[in-house]
């Protein structure tokens, strides 16, 4: 056990210390990322927000709208059970176990269409939303990305007289 946390506190050391010489050599103008952002499917994000409402949200990583559309979800599934319950025990009789469509009041009747109205409409609502965060995600994080780095081009081209090989790179004033 010793021998393993001397060996951890040596590696945290010699990485601190590659990062700060690594840090040396980056200047204010240049552009230097820690991790590469992966581009976000819209069509996944569509699918997660479907199976699981806010799921899509989280994987486009806005953690706010995600929350609330899980929080939504919560809810009406709490609403849900509490309406299973509560009509279930109101028009149940004991010599009948089935409930018929009729015998629910017209109000009741009202409140149950309008509550699968809702779930529909969360529902949908969540996975446009998710599309439509993918999309931002995309425009507003993974595309200036590639659009800013500076890479170097290599083409290759044969030719009559033999092979030409050129080597460019994009500057920008």
């Amino acid at each position: 056990m010793i021998l393993i946390a001397a060996l951890a506190v040596s590696y945290a050391r010699a990485s601190h210390a590659a990062a700060e010489s690594a840090d040396e050599g980056i200047t204010a103008g240049d552009a230097y990322f820690l991790d590469e952002p992966e581009r976000r499917d819209p069509f996944v994000a569509g699918v997660l927000s479907w199976s699981w409402t806010g799921l899509g949200h989280f994987y486009t990583q806005h953690y706010t709208r995600g929350s609330l559309f899980l929080m939504t979800d919560i809810l009406q599934k709490g609403l849900l059970v509490y309406g299973i319950f509560h009509y279930t025990d109101k028009y149940s009789s004991s010599d009948d176990d089935i409930v018929k469509w009729q015998d629910i009041s017209r109000r009741d009747r009202g409140i149950m269409i309008g509550y699968v109205f809702s779930l529909l409409l969360v529902k949908v609502f969540g996975v446009v939303d998710a599309v439509r965060s993918a999309d931002d995600y995309n425009r507003e994080i993974y595309f200036p990305y590639w659009k800013n780095r500076t890479r170097l081009r290599l083409s290759v081209e044969t030719a009559d007289d033999g092979i030409q090989i050129s080597m460019c790179r994009h500057l920008s004033f």
